[in-house]
C-alpha cells in the first residue's frame, strides 16, 4: 500500500508546474483579493449624522394638563393615584435626549444644540443632516397616549434639506426606537416587565456579528475558506487525472501483473489526495496568516477545531478523487472523465460559494449550496469562528465523512476488474 502512495506522491512532486499551480496559486488569489477588497473598506468611511433637537414642548405645562385630565376622568382615588404616579415616573422628552445622547450612538451620532432658527440655516447649509423637533404638547399627548390609552397626536419630526443616507438612518433608528418604547410601556401597562432593550442599527460598515459579541466573519476569512477549500476540490482531479497517463503508458496493467490487488491503486489515489489536500491547507493557511493575519489572536482550542474541518473536508476530496479515479479508468474516453471532473468541481465552487457569497441568490440556490462539501466547510466555519460551539461541527464532520464513505463506494463498485482495465 505504501509503494502505491509513494508513487502517486513522487508523480506529483515530479510535475513542477502542477506543484506551483496547486501549492502558491491559492495563496497568490488569497493575498490579491484581500488587498483588492481590503482598500475599498478602507476608502469607507464611517458615517457620521448630524443633528440638533429643537425642543417646543414644555414638560411642566405638559404634566400639568395631563394631572388635569386625570382629575376630570371618571376614575376611582386608587386609579387616579397610580396613573399620577406613572406620569411622575415618565418623562419623554427626556427620553429622547438620553437616548440620543447615548453610549450608543456618540460614536456616530453628533448631538448640536442650537436654536430653531440656527439648525434650520445649518441645515440649508449642509452643515447639519436633520432636525429632530419635539413638538408643543407632546408630553401631554405621550403621557395620555402610554397611560390612559388615548391616541396620541404628538410624534417626534424630522425635517431635512433632502433625503440621504444618513436622514435615512436617523429615521430608521428614532423609529426603532419609538416603537421599542411604546412596546415596553404596552408591556407594562398589562403587568408584563418589560426588559427588551432598544434593537439599534450599528454605525459604518456593517459586519456579520453575532448576538452574544461573537467575533466577526471577515472577508479575509471567507476568501481564505472558499479559494482554499476551491483548490482543494481541485487537487482531486490534479490526482486522478495522472491516471490517463498510467492508463496511456499500462502503468495499471502492469501494476496488476505484480499480483497486487486492483484496489490498492484506488486506495493509493485515495490517500495520496487526502495527503495533499492536508498539505496544501497546511501551507495555504500558514502563508496567509503570517502574512495577512487573517485569524487574529486566535486560542489552540480554534485551530484545533479548524483544522479538523478541514482533515474531513480533505477526506471528502480523497473520496472525490478515487470516484474519479474511478471513472477514468471505467470510460474509453479519458476527456470525457475530465469533463465529468471539471464540471463537478466548478459546479461545488460555484454552488458552494467558492466564487462569491451566495446571500444575493435565490433562497433556494443557497440551501443546495450549503449540502455541497465547500459550501458546508464554509458554512461550518463562520459559525466556529463567531461561537467557538464544537456541537456546531459535529454534523458538518459526520456529513463530510459520510460523503467520502459514499464517493469511495461508488468508485469501488465501478472500479474496473481484473482483464477489464
Amino acid at each position: 500500500m505504501g509503494a502505491f502512495i509513494k508513487k502517486d506522491l513522487l508523480v506529483f512532486w515530479r510535475d513542477r508546474k502542477e506543484i506551483l499551480m496547486a501549492l502558491l496559486l491559492p495563496i497568490l488569489i488569497i493575498v490579491i483579493l484581500n488587498f483588492a477588497f481590503s482598500g475599498l473598506f478602507k476608502d469607507e468611511k464611517a458615517m457620521q449624522i448630524d443633528i440638533s433637537v429643537v425642543q417646543e414642548d414644555d414638560v411642566k405645562k405638559g404634566k400639568g394638563q395631563f394631572a388635569a385630565a386625570v382629575e376630570a376622568k371618571g376614575l376611582s382615588p386608587e386609579e387616579k393615584s397610580a396613573v399620577l404616579a406613572g406620569a411622575d415616573q415618565l418623562d419623554p422628552v427626556k427620553l429622547i435626549h438620553d437616548f440620543l445622547n447615548s453610549s450608543d450612538l456618540k460614536e456616530w451620532v453628533n448631538v448640536k444644540d442650537f436654536s430653531e432658527q440656527e439648525a434650520a440655516e445649518q441645515v440649508k447649509n449642509g452643515e447639519l443632516d436633520a432636525i429632530i423637533k419635539i413638538p408643543e404638547g407632546f408630553t401631554f399627548e405621550s403621557l395620555s397616549g402610554v397611560l390612559l390609552g388615548e391616541t396620541s397626536q404628538g410624534s417626534v419630526t424630522i425635517l431635512a434639506e433632502e433625503e440621504s443616507a444618513e436622514v435615512s438612518t436617523l429615521q430608521e433608528v428614532v423609529h426603532t426606537f419609538v416603537n421599542t418604547v411604546n412596546t415596553q410601556f404596552a408591556l407594562g401597562s398589562k403587568g408584563v416587565q418589560a426588559t427588551a432593550e432598544p434593537i439599534l442599527p450599528k454605525g459604518g460598515k456593517e459586519v456579520v456579528e453575532g448576538d452574544d459579541g461573537a467575533d466577526a466573519y471577515t472577508i479575509s476569512q471567507y476568501f481564505t475558506i472558499a479559494i482554499g477549500t476551491l483548490f482543494a476540490l481541485f487537487m482531486a482531479q490534479t490526482v486522478s487525472l495522472k491516471t490517463m497517463t498510467e492508463k496511456r503508458e499500462q502503468v495499471f496493467n502492469r501494476i496488476l501483473l505484480t499480483n497486487s490487488h486492483p484496489l490498492s491503486f484506488l486506495i493509493g489515489k485515495t490517500v495520496s489526495a487526502f495527503i495533499l489536500a492536508i498539505l496544501q491547507f497546511a501551507i495555504t493557511l500558514t502563508v496567509v496568516q503570517l502574512l495577512l493575519d487573517v485569524f487574529p489572536d486566535k486560542s489552540f482550542t480554534f485551530w484545533a477545531g479548524l483544522m479538523v474541518v478541514l482533515i474531513a473536508f480533505a477526506l471528502t476530496v480523497g473520496g472525490l478523487s478515487a470516484l474519479f479515479t474511478a471513472l477514468t479508468l471505467h470510460l474509453s474516453d479519458t476527456n470525457a472523465a475530465s469533463g465529468i471532473s471539471t464540471l463537478v468541481i466548478m459546479g461545488f465552487g460555484v454552488l458552494g460559494g467558492s466564487f462569491f457569497p451566495l446571500e444575493g441568490l435565490p433562497e433556494p440556490i443557497q440551501k443546495i449550496g450549503e449540502w455541497t462539501p465547500n459550501g458546508l466547510t464554509q458554512t461550518a466555519l463562520i459559525e466556529w469562528v463567531q461561537y467557538s460551539h464544537f456541537n456546531d461541527l459535529l454534523f458538518p464532520i459526520t456529513f463530510l465523512m459520510g460523503v467520502f464513505i459514499i464517493c469511495f463506494a461508488i468508485s469501488v463498485l465501478i472500479f474496473p476488474k481484473r482483464g477489464r482495465s
